[in-house]
């Protein structure tokens, strides 16, 4: 039978999963699941990087071909599997002949200039803080785990699950509810593993790209949007609510750097400060009193 997605239920399904088996043919019959906006990280690919792996002669000559492992990670739909063997391309195969991604061989996604770029049609790996290597595939949906490696029955993968939907959410435009599913010190400890400072920083996958900031701040979402720094930049620089209740001359401050409030209730902060971090008078940041 063809399978037309691989996502419907798939959450639901696993429950039911207790072999390695199962949970290939989960991803072959079933649909993503849906939770909380957000879509399972099982992502179909869309190419091959060569020297991903390498065929040698023997017991590995019957191997699928490069071009079969494309078209498997590039569409799962275009997948047969009846019993045992699976169809893909016109050639037929079963699960011991698909080869595996060698994760040595593949390079860590690390931020550049506080850009972080996981390209396009890309294998990955991302290795956690026990130091275990996780194998992922960026396509134009985001970043998931690699279906041939599923359809091998490699079990699944929670570690790499978490890791690819942080990257994936922070791909939409406001990311501000980002909290509710990952706490302040794990949204911290992947910014770090991923070489990213604190400021703006750019997140992309193939043709999009993301741009966000990153706050050092206490009492808010660590990350926000540009559009909500902007937003609050305006207030602060160019008068607002956000200011009228304090006297001209108040000092405000970010870091140990002081800013006065002037006669016209604004701030005169640089673009680009951590506005987010902003102490105001009498012990307040972000408009929050924060206890000694």
């Amino acid at each position: 039978m063809y399978i037309n997605d691989v996502t419907r239920n798939l959450n639901k399904s696993r429950q039911a999963l207790t072999r390695q088996q199962s949970i290939v043919e989960s991803l072959l019959g079933k649909q993503y699941a849906v939770q909380n906006k957000k879509r399972d990280m099982f992502i179909k690919s869309t190419a091959y990087d060569a020297g991903v792996y390498t065929f040698s002669t023997g017991k590995n000559s019957k191997m699928i071909s490069n071009s079969i492992l494309t078209i498997m990670n590039n569409d799962i739909s275009k997948i047969q599997k009846k019993g045992n063997v699976y169809e893909c391309g016109g050639v037929r195969f079963t699960a011991n002949q698909i080869p595996k991604i060698k994760e040595n061989s593949l390079s860590e996604i690390k931020s550049r200039d506080n850009v972080i770029d996981f390209g396009k049609e890309k294998y990955f790996r991302y290795v956690s803080s026990d130091g275990k290597s996780h194998c992922l595939y960026t396509d134009k949906k985001g970043v998931g785990a690699i279906v041939s490696e599923l359809m091998r029955g490699e079990l699944h993968d929670a570690v790499l699950e978490k890791y690819a939907g942080f990257w994936n959410y922070l791909m939409q435009k406001d990311p501000i509810y980002i909290g509710l599913t990952y706490s302040d010190t794990q949204i911290r400890e992947y910014m770090k593993e991923a070489g990213i400072e604190e400021g703006f920083f750019t997140v992309k996958m193939g043709d999009r790209e993301v741009i966000h900031f990153y706050s050092a701040t206490k009492v808010t979402s660590p990350i926000q949007s540009v559009e909500r720094y902007d937003s609050r930049y305006q207030s602060l620089t160019s008068g607002g609510i956000l200011l009228d209740e304090y006297e001209p001359g108040s000092i405000f401050k970010i870091d140990d750097r002081e800013y006065p409030l002037s006669d016209s209730h604004t701030l005169d902060i640089p673009y680009g400060e951590d506005i987010f971090s902003l102490e105001y008078p009498n012990g307040y940041k972000f408009g929050k009193k924060v206890e000694a």
